[in-house]
């Protein structure tokens, strides 16, 4: 009697296990995630996020530039933003700053988009440096002249972000301070590489499987989704578990840096 009365506990116990699990990936499946970058939002693989995901990605630009000259994007799968940003209100919008704006410009060309999507948060993709400016950029402090990609210059635009619009959700996807992570494990023998570089198939793109690993992850956590080895199969189990312990570090949503 005692065992029938466990074995339909632990039943019942599973049940709600398989419930909750369904229901969070439904809410996923039904949030809608915009994207707006250039190659290295593309580095994050927006096509892998879950739910009802579009973007707009032009190579090497600025979003200055996307919002000046928006018909030609370089990904040819680009939903453009003045269609997209008008005929849906999206739940999360990412928007990538990158080199050749100023925070000035950076704050302005945002701003244009928020007051377009008035219910949606919005997350800050840093993005990263070629890596062999990478730790000069890092440690920068001067927010006064063109993008850099620092904390300094993400804290900056997130502050000004967020004094323009109070109540609304601003977040980053600390790209930049994974990659920092990793070089000062690099630096102390804790890291399955020699080189933060080892991590990029050139100068500034990620390799298709480390490198994308990491960024994909990384927007999808600031996206608020769990994170997926989905499409990563063949990543070397060592690998995988030192970047999944380097995503480790990232915060819960809720606590706003």
């Amino acid at each position: 009697m005692n065992s029938t009365i466990l074995i339909l506990a632990l039943l019942g116990q599973s049940g709600n296990l398989q419930s909750a699990t369904q229901s969070v990936e439904t809410e996923n499946e039904a949030h809608s995630f915009y994207l707006i970058g250039n190659s290295l939002t593309w580095d994050t693989v927006p096509a892998w996020m879950d739910g009802d995901v579009q973007w707009h990605v032009d190579c090497g630009k600025s979003l200055p530039f996307m919002h000046a000259n928006p018909d030609e994007p370089c990904v040819k799968t680009s939903t453009l933003w003045p269609k997209a940003l008008v005929e849906k209100q999206y739940d999360v919008v990412s928007v990538q700053s990158h080199y050749g704006a100023t925070l000035e410009e950076d704050v302005a060309t945002i701003s244009k988009w928020v007051d377009m999507q008035p219910q949606a948060e919005f997350v800050i993709h840093t993005g990263w440096a070629h890596h062999e400016k990478r730790a000069a950029e890092y440690a920068s402090k001067n927010i006064s002249a063109t993008m850099q990609h620092s904390p300094k210059y993400i804290a900056a635009l997130l502050d000004r972000l967020r004094k323009k619009y109070p109540g609304r959700e601003f977040r980053q996807t600390h790209a930049i301070d994974l990659l920092a992570k990793i070089a000062a494990d690099v630096e102390a023998g804790k890291a399955p590489f020699k080189s933060v570089s080892d991590l990029h198939r050139d100068k500034i793109h990620v390799k298709i499987d480390t490198g994308r690993y990491l960024m994909h992850n990384c927007m999808r956590h600031a996206l608020g989704q769990p994170k997926s080895a989905v499409h990563y199969g063949k990543l070397d189990p060592k690998i995988k578990a030192y970047l999944d312990s380097v995503l480790a570090t990232l915060q819960p949503l809720a606590s706003r840096e």
